[in-house]
């Protein structure tokens, strides 16, 4: 576990960053990188890499905070804030690490902060801890549980949140980690990121249409920054369904 994890906050309210600052500066594990007023601006510091926390204000001038995270290639973990509660199913959709409504309790915030730096830790745990692909198989984290799971029967995998959903016959379990912890824990060679929101194994793929891969009892929807790298992997696969 480390010692200390870099945030930075985003929101065009200077009062209401001043009194996250002043509630996170009593964690002495966390490092305030820098704080500010637009989306746009902060754009530049999260392409360097280096933060591990962002607090986000949804509701800004020129870019939403949901905007910026549409925007984002790779995010670290995000929690969202905002005055109102109808914004919580846009932060599901993104994945986002929590939601939090204004005004916002310390215990409420720190709650918050432990859930990014679990998912943090777990992301950074040796995956050959937890996967053994020669034999087929991945230990998933659900809940307080370490579940095995056969790669040849998973059909596909949904984010959800910052957890996810992992399909089998018959069977749905939501594993502790968001999708994209998922997938590194995963061989690259056999699932596909196909969407923001799902992985799906290449085995399992019967063809594409213009706006979903297909399984062979599912229609799974394609992301369109995908679709260009899908197609060359599937480059085998003569023209698309309607």
């Amino acid at each position: 576990m480390r010692n200390t994890y870099s945030y930075i906050i985003v929101d065009d309210n200077p009062i209401d960053i001043k009194i996250l600052e002043g509630n996170l500066s009593k964690l002495p594990h966390l490092k305030l990188i820098q704080t500010f007023n637009n989306a746009i601006d902060a754009i530049p510091t999260i392409h360097e890499g280096l933060v591990d926390i962002i607090f986000l204000d949804v509701e800004m001038p020129e870019m939403t905070g949901i905007s910026l995270l549409n925007a984002l290639e790779k995010i670290p973990q995000v929690i969202l804030i905002s005055n109102h509660t109808h914004y919580s199913m846009d932060a599901f959709e993104v994945g986002v690490t929590d939601y939090l409504q204004k005004p916002i309790t310390f215990e409420r915030l720190l709650k918050s902060v432990s859930r990014a730096i679990d998912l943090i830790n777990l992301q950074g745990k040796n995956v050959k801890e937890l996967v053994a692909p020669k034999d087929n198989f991945v230990f998933l984290k659900s809940g307080r549980e370490l579940l095995k799971f056969n790669l040849n029967e998973i059909i596909y995998i949904e984010a959800l949140a910052s957890f996810t959903k992992v399909y089998t016959p018959g069977k749905t379990t939501v594993i502790s980690e968001s999708i994209s912890e998922l997938h590194t824990k995963l061989p690259p060679d056999s699932f596909l990121r196909i969407h923001k929101s799902y992985l799906v194994p290449l085995s399992k793929i019967i063809g594409i249409s213009t706006k979903n891969v297909i399984l062979e009892n599912h229609k799974i929807p394609m992301g369109l920054s995908y679709r260009e790298s899908i197609e060359k992997i599937l480059a085998g696969t003569e023209g698309l369904q309607d």
